[in-house]
């Protein structure tokens, strides 16, 4: 059962770019998907189900409820016809039966979908596209969303979840795979904002250029840019020079229909948490004097950023630095500088390698 499940999700989660976040820049780029923490997931579902995915009728496919961990009835925000016809009934008639009604024991799935496991397969639903009312043939949601379909070994922590929501309000997520994704929808937004700063700007007193961008010799498209951190200002500031890091390069092609890149210097391939390299001392600061420059050399490796190599061209490269590490608790004795700049384009012509014949 849990391979089937496994099998039907797996279009959703692969095919993620691992080297480079790339974007448009245009505002072209359709609009992201959002990603829930668990309980954000919980308080927008309607229905969470135990479900088995059961033959397809008239079109749609029919999840079979085996166990229900929330229903409409728990919701004392929710009002449909239905109830309203029954608290009616009740005012006039006190002896009717007060008991609220069964969730249902079949729910359709309907429209555009995920693709649902195999036929038999069980899996927690979490529903809360509706796009028909109760009837015979059940209530009918729109499956359009990855985190409506979770794999059935993640059971005992949705019962726990729906049972206590406030013991999983601290921003976790259900599965990894949601957290990643989340990661990389707010990295895409951070992305899209600074394809719109304008270039070669002082911010908040400091300036960015890059006096030079250079191919490797080595021919599969890394190479290497000259930074210079301008203070504009007479008196010193501080900014963060530490393994977090904070600068990356644009590459905006001038060949139209091809996508903009951003790629960003990581530190994924030093083994240390994120959560770890984000914890600053006075050591990751470096103070720009008055009126002085800081200097500094980035190389991007296309055996660290695969997707360099793909790359052919003319383009215009544009380095950024993008940081919040305000030195909050340090003795720094100059004011930190915080914020987002984009240094002026300068043109780079990439050359993609042929795949190696084997």
């Amino acid at each position: 059962m849990r391979a089937g499940l496994c099998a039907g999700l797996g279009v959703l989660l692969a095919g993620t770019c691992l080297c480079a976040e790339q974007g448009q820049g245009d505002g072209s780029r359709p609009q992201p998907l959002t990603f829930y923490t668990f309980a954000e997931l919980l308080a927008k579902a309607e229905r969470v189900v135990v479900a088995e995915v059961g033959p397809a009728q008239d079109g749609a496919a029919v999840l079979l409820v085996r166990e229900t961990l929330k229903a409409l009835e728990n919701d004392p925000k929710y009002l449909e016809a239905e109830r309203l016809k029954r608290a009616a009934e009740l005012l006039a008639n006190d002896k009717l039966n007060v008991s609220p009604p069964k969730p249902p024991a079949r729910i359709r799935a309907v429209g555009e979908q995920l693709r649902l496991p195999p036929e038999g397969t069980q899996a927690i639903f979490f529903l809360w596209d509706r796009v028909a009312e109760e009837g015979k043939a059940g209530p009918a949601y729109r499956l359009a969303h990855p985190q409506c379909i979770y794999d059935i070994e993640l059971l005992e922590q949705v019962k726990a979840g729906a049972a206590r929501p406030r013991a999983v309000a601290d921003g976790r997520y259900l599965r990894d795979w949601d957290r990643e994704m989340a990661r990389r929808a707010r990295q895409r937004q951070a992305n899209e904002a600074l394809f719109k700063l304008k270039a070669g700007d002082a911010v908040m007193g400091l300036r960015l250029g890059m006096p030079r961008a250079a191919l490797a010799m080595r021919g599969d498209n890394s190479f290497s840019v000259a930074v210079r951190v301008e203070n504009t200002r007479a008196r010193d500031q501080a900014v963060y020079n530490g393994p977090a890091g904070g600068y990356g390069v644009l590459l905006r092609p001038k060949k139209e229909g091809l996508a903009s890149v951003v790629v960003r210097q990581s530190s994924a391939n030093m083994g240390t948490d994120n959560a770890v390299l984000n914890i600053a001392d006075e050591a990751d600061f470096t103070t720009v004097g008055g009126n002085g420059f800081l200097a500094k050399e980035l190389f991007f490796d296309a055996k660290d950023y695969p997707g360099l190599r793909g790359l052919d061209g003319e383009y215009a490269v544009s380095v950024f630095f993008s940081t919040e590490q305000d030195g909050k608790g340090l003795d720094l004795g100059a004011p930190v500088w915080t914020g987002a700049m984009v240094s002026e384009e300068v043109p780079l012509a990439f050359q993609a390698r042929a795949p190696e014949k084997r």
